[in-house]
């Protein structure tokens, strides 16, 4: 109810005239019908009440009543026209076709031979599919991609065509003629003919000519017919376009744009407007120097113009207006709801379609991880309805037909269950939308590591083939390994490599300049074969990355991460208002030395881990996703990869230390001990009886304490014999 209490005198006071003439006759029952009211009152809706500002909808239609079949059309042409016209429209099928389309098909029949049969002949069928030889099966499935959001749905036609199957694109205004909105039959719903049972056994296509005139309808058994939508009504058999409740605002906004437009340009052209009572231009010369009063063709001149510098004179009646900004502020804002009413009835976050320019970080992140799950929902309705029974059916015709052998029974397996795994495998979709690649990298890597997720379910999220990727890696190795023999060069001369994985971002980001255990080891090799005199410039491994060391003085190197990371810091310091500049002197000198590798002194890298550790905590601050202050001088320092390299480079140095100072205090007890000489038995007994001497005679002295004229030896003694 409105109210938060409820009053029945209003019940009481408006009394049909039945019920009063029942008080009357039958009290009992005027009494029941009256708590009847009560009853009714209490607990009813106010959403399904009518009154004077809200009037709900009474009734309710089928999803296929003839009604909701007109609306299906019009609304199909309504947000066709928007598209071809409304660059924010066009944007949302635009999208759709750009997420949606898969641009691989990975075989996951068991075996890898098997697998690359189907691969190479299922990829080669794609590119010759169309049954217009137009299109490949990747342009047709985006074309629907973007088609199936705006037209509610389409089709695919599967056909023989020699030997082999093609397919056929129809889009939703040749499934059934929409011209043609009336019922022929209970079982037929715009195109679609079901059974009893509300199945569908055909679909009837349409031909168009080129004036829009529909004729040779075909009806397509359904086997051979993969409909593409998305049904928001379990009774539903056509889709609708997903603008459907937000035409009327996408319209609005197109005509609101339309307008501002034209009134921006209108100011634009307009340096002023001035009010006079004449209506003509001042004969005292107002802006124009030399005014011309009267045109040629005898009209009296309306317009001005001004020059910079010169002095006005007005008159009492003459008023000058500057013509307002355009856009406004206000205007912006509206324009901004309804671009966040249009996305929501799209159901993809606006900042993925129209731009995330006024999202902060974690915003971003919000609607990129909501945008994820909306396309990954859509992709999977595009693998049910289109993808997967296309592909079954190709490679189970090829099979028939011979051009594919049938798979290698496995133990206890039958023909059926072979040819259902020689179907088995994965579509490659475009990788998921993030902006956290590096620590979605990181957290991939770490799982891969811990047994959470494997190579292969990585590789998917990233649009690719894990065995592809291992294999091109493989061959990448091989080849790497005979330029290093045929050059005569260690393998990290050719490609730097490390052993494992990194373990945390800091080490991800040094990985870069890291050098694997090849390299030591053929460094070590080289040095048993021709031993040499010690070269300047040294590399010394230890536990987060390879340090270079210049010996000759005493110095350390940056590696090629840091010298990266310094760069893109004064880069993006460069760009930012001087309000929103990084780094200190004193950190912008220490940002050009890392980004030109020049040596750092042992108290350099010890004061570069001592930054580091102070503003470690600055990655939590507001302005890190926005490339801040904090952001640019950790980067300036050398980020992530100076982090762990100033960190083992001081923890090799301090264990250095350490060992020195323990080899110098044990040389030191040695000589100590050593100058020491042995006793003689003798001295020994002489020493254990003195000891027992001095024992004696502590205890003595206790004895002599005394507490009443007793010791405390007696006082306990008397004590225990009170007690027996």
């Amino acid at each position: 109810m409105s109210n938060d209490f409820f009053d029945a005198s209003k019940l009481v006071a408006q009394k049909p005239w039945l019920d009063r003439a029942l008080e009357n006759i039958a009290p009992t029952w005027a009494l029941k019908r009256l708590e009847a009211r009560v009853q009714k009152s209490l607990f009813e809706y106010n959403a399904a009440r009518t009154n004077r500002l809200y009037s709900p909808k009474q009734y309710a239609q089928p999803a296929e009543s003839s009604q909701n079949q007109r609306d299906r059309v019009v609304m199909m042409y309504e947000a066709r026209d928007l598209v071809e016209n409304f660059p924010e429209a066009r944007e949302i099928s635009r999208k759709f076709g750009l997420y949606l389309t898969p641009h691989e098909y990975s075989p996951t029949t068991g075996d890898r031979d098997y697998n690359r049969v189907i691969d190479e002949y299922f990829h080669q069928w794609c590119k010759n599919c169309d049954v217009t030889n137009r299109h490949s099966f990747k342009k047709l499935v985006q074309l629907a991609a973007e088609e199936r959001p705006i037209d509610g749905d389409c089709g695919f036609v599967i056909r023989r065509s020699g030997e082999g199957l093609k397919l056929q694109l129809v889009p939703a205004t040749r499934i059934g003629n929409p011209n043609d909105t009336a019922v022929a039959s209970n079982n037929y719903y715009q195109g679609i003919i079901t059974n009893d049972f509300g199945q569908p056994v055909a679909y009837r296509i349409f031909r168009v000519d080129r004036n829009g005139v529909y004729f040779g309808a075909e009806d397509i058994p359904a086997n051979q017919f993969c409909h593409y939508f998305d049904p928001f009504r379990v009774d539903q058999y056509r889709g609708i376009t997903d603008l459907h409740s937000a035409i009327q605002t996408a319209r609005m906004l197109h005509e609101i744009l339309q307008a501002e437009k034209a009134g921006v340009r209108f100011s634009s052209q307009q340096a002023a407007l001035i009010f006079n009572d004449r209506g003509t231009a001042n004969p005292r010369n107002l802006f124009q120097p030399n005014p011309t009063m009267t045109l040629p063709n005898g009209q009296q001149q309306k317009n001005e113009l001004t020059e910079v510098g010169m002095i006005r004179y007005f008159q009492n009646s003459d008023r000058v207006e500057v013509m307002p900004s355009r856009p406004s502020q206000a205007f912006t804002g509206f324009v901004q709801h309804l671009m966040h009413e249009i996305a929501l009835g799209v159901g993809v976050p606006e900042g993925v379609l129209f731009g995330t320019q006024d999202y902060k970080g974690p915003s971003v992140r919000a609607e990129f991880a909501a945008a994820d799950r909306v396309f990954t929902k859509q992709q999977g309705v595009l693998t049910d309805k289109v993808l997967d029974p296309i592909k079954d059916a190709v490679i189970l015709d090829a099979i028939a037909r011979g051009e594919i052998a049938p798979p290698t029974l496995i133990a206890g397996e039958t023909m059926v269950q072979a040819l259902r795994r020689a179907t088995k495998g994965e579509w490659r979709f475009p990788a998921k939308l993030s902006i956290d690649v590096g620590r979605e990298s990181a957290a991939n890597m770490n799982e891969n590591r811990q047994g959470a997720k494997s190579l292969q379910e990585i590789a998917a999220e990233e649009g690719t083939d894990a065995f592809s990727r291992l294999e091109q890696i493989a061959i990448e190795a091989g080849f790497v390994k005979e330029l290093a023999v045929k050059y005569g060069v260690p393998e990290t001369a050719i490609r730097l490599t490390t052993t494992s994985l990194p373990s945390t971002p800091a080490a991800a980001a040094a990985a870069g300049d890291a050098v694997g255990a090849s390299a030591a080891e053929a460094q070590a090799a080289s040095v048993a074969a021709a031993p040499a005199a010690i070269e300047p410039v040294q590399q010394i491994e230890n536990d987060a990355n390879l340090v270079t060391i210049n010996f000759a003085t005493d110095s350390y190197i940056p590696t090629n991460a840091m010298a990266e990371n310094a760069r893109r810091a004064l880069e993006i310091r460069e760009k930012k208002p001087m309000s929103q500049r990084g780094m200190t002197s004193v950190g912008i000198a220490r940002a050009r030395d890392i980004m030109n590798k020049r040596p750092m002194s042992e108290d350099t890298v010890r004061r570069m881990k001592a930054f580091f550790d102070r503003h470690e905590a600055d990655k939590q601050g507001e302005t890190w996703d926005e490339q801040g202050k904090g952001y640019q001088a950790w980067n300036g320092w050398g980020g992530d990869a100076g982090y762990s390299w100033s960190t083992a480079i001081v923890e090799r140095l301090n264990k250095q230390a350490d060992t020195k100072e323990l080899k110098a205090a044990s040389a030191e007890v040695r000589q100590t001990f050593a100058a020491l000489q042995p006793p003689e038995p003798e001295e020994w007994l002489d020493a254990v009886q003195n000891f027992r001497a001095k024992q004696n005679g502590r205890v003595d002295e206790i004895k002599q304490s005394i507490v009443g004229e007793k010791s405390i030896i007696e006082l306990s003694k008397t004590v225990k014999a009170k007690k027996k």
